[in-house]
């Protein structure tokens, strides 16, 4: 407290010594103007006999220190002083003073004269300083109308608002985005002098006043046109809904007119801002629930495509089985073991499906293990091979261990999906490279073939979900049951990238990036 009695005796005095040096320059303006009139008077005098037009100097220096001065007391000062120096100077005889008629008359004409000149000075300054000020009020609006258009949430609204009702005010402020008496963290307070002041937001009289004018409504803001009150209150209303409440500080001294219409204004454009955000939200809600819809869509078709192919086999396997009741053993053994492996195939794949659910739907986080990149690629080469066991895989490793956090079933599952679909689109036979690669601090997982590479229609929008009906796509193949868009979540969820493109000797690359561990 004493510290704030301190600055504010200090501003007091810069604001008095301000004054001082206006009155002093002033009356130096005033004193030098009315000596250089006297003298320039007694050198006319001396040049010519006729003095009666000599009272038009000592008039025009009176309306040039009217002009040049504030208010009228320096121009009827300069308008006495004139008329008793003219009637000392001029006036015959000279050097002393001698009333007559026509002094009164000349005082009269030269007060007459300041007070015009005063007048229209005053009236000038004051809508210079007028024009000044909407000028600067259309600027700063102007400013304030960009920033909350390209505001991203309604807390930079918050903040924009409060600090420019601090710059323009002076005052503390305080903004409510909901009813306090419905929400403890609804107010935004900023405050403009020191911060261990006394503040009259949080009273429970004030708190009364805010929770009275949410819930009433626009026509409460009658309640805040007080001039006596503490806090002046102003609510944000967009379409007869009360969006938020504006305190202002008015402890000190009460609001101008133009205070008043500054925020009016000001508000408007916080209510159109708040309003574009929340239409903005709903938006992306919007956006977000068919994003989810489409995944779901594409994951359901994925789902109804991969397991046709070994549903069909494990009921033609056990159809036969039914069926004949005299083949061999062999043969029977055979069916069995091949029922087994699609049901094995299937429950992980499932399994795998249900894991990218719940990744697409951010309900739980991936399981991630310290795992030596080179034992994934292995495991997903010999799955492959042992399903097309025509194929030819290559794989080369570096020299060091390369070892990152991941969830190796799932990128067993990524790595299964690409090398199949390089077999599947590539002659029988052709090589198929897999290659393992620090990158950074990255791994980097990149398969390639010599086929025919992606079709120009899918380049665009490779890792996308596609429609049933749209031209056969390169991942429609049993593979792990997940296509390609898929895959990108896979990888993404474990802050990698995924891409592919055609080569230009022929064939396609698909790779992707997964964080080392650091």
């Amino acid at each position: 407290m004493e510290k704030n009695f301190y600055e504010k005796l200090n501003v007091d005095m810069a604001e008095d010594r301000g004054r001082q040096r206006g009155v002093f320059y002033n009356t130096l303006k005033t004193i030098g103007l009315l000596m250089a009139t006297i003298l320039l008077a007694e050198l006319l005098r001396q040049v010519q006999d006729n003095t009666q037009n000599l009272i038009l100097i000592y008039v025009v220096s009176v309306l040039i220190i009217s002009r040049v001065t504030p208010g009228y007391s320096y121009g009827i000062v300069a308008a006495v002083v004139s008329t008793f120096a003219y009637d000392y100077f001029v006036t015959e005889p000279s050097r002393r003073f001698s009333i007559t008629v026509g002094s009164p008359i000349t005082l009269f004409v030269m007060l007459l004269a300041t007070f015009i000149t005063s007048t229209l000075t005053i009236q000038m300054k004051s809508q210079a300083l007028l024009s000044r000020e909407r000028e600067h009020r259309a600027q700063l609006l102007y400013e304030i109308n960009n920033k909350l258009l390209v505001a991203r949430d309604v807390e930079t609204v918050v903040r924009l608002a409060n600090a420019y009702l601090i710059l323009h005010l002076n005052r503390s402020v305080i903004f409510y985005t909901a009813d306090p008496a419905v929400s403890k963290e609804s107010s935004s307070l900023r405050l403009c002098g020191p911060q261990d002041q006394e503040i009259p937001f949080y009273s429970p009289e004030e708190q009364k006043r805010v929770h009275l004018i949410f819930r009433t409504g626009a026509e409460s803001a009658v309640v805040s046109e007080q001039e006596t009150e503490r806090v002046r209150y102003v609510p944000i209303v967009f379409k007869d809904n009360v969006r938020g409440v504006i305190g202002i500080d008015c402890r000190a001294r009460p609001l101008t007119p133009s205070n008043i219409t500054f925020i009016h204004m000001l508000v408007g454009q916080v209510a159109l801002a708040m309003e574009l955000q929340s239409l903005s939200n709903e938006q992306n809600e919007i956006l977000v629930a068919a994003e989810r819809e489409k995944t779901r869509s594409a994951l359901l078709r994925a789902i109804s495509h991969d397991l046709r192919t070994p549903l069909t086999s494990v009921l033609g396997a056990s159809s036969t089985i039914l069926e004949q009741k005299d083949m061999p053993e062999e043969m029977r053994e055979g069916l069995v073991r091949d029922i087994q492996e699609n049901s094995q195939w299937l429950i992980r794949m499932v399994e795998n499906i249900l894991t990218v659910t719940r990744i697409s739907g951010n309900t739980v986080a991936l399981h991630k293990t310290l795992e030596a990149a080179e034992e994934v690629v292995a495991q997903a080469v010999d799955i492959v091979r042992k399903r097309f066991p025509d194929c030819s895989i290559h794989v080369r490793v570096p020299g060091e261990l390369l070892v990152a956090p991941m969830d190796a079933t799932l990128i067993s599952q990524v790595l299964i999906n690409l090398l199949e679909n390089a077999v599947k689109n590539s002659p029988v036979g052709s090589l198929i490279l897999m290659d393992v690669s620090k990158q950074g601090a990255y791994i980097r997982f990149d398969v390639s073939d010599l086929g025919r590479g992606i079709p120009d229609y899918l380049l665009e929008n490779l890792f996308e979900a596609h429609s049933p009906t749209a031209e056969p796509v390169i991942d429609a193949i049993r593979g792990m049951g997940l296509g390609l868009s898929i895959c990108r979540t896979i990888v993404e969820a474990h802050g990698g990238h995924i891409e592919g493109y055609n080569k230009e000797e022929g064939g396609a690359k698909f790779y992707f990036m997964l964080p080392l561990c650091q």
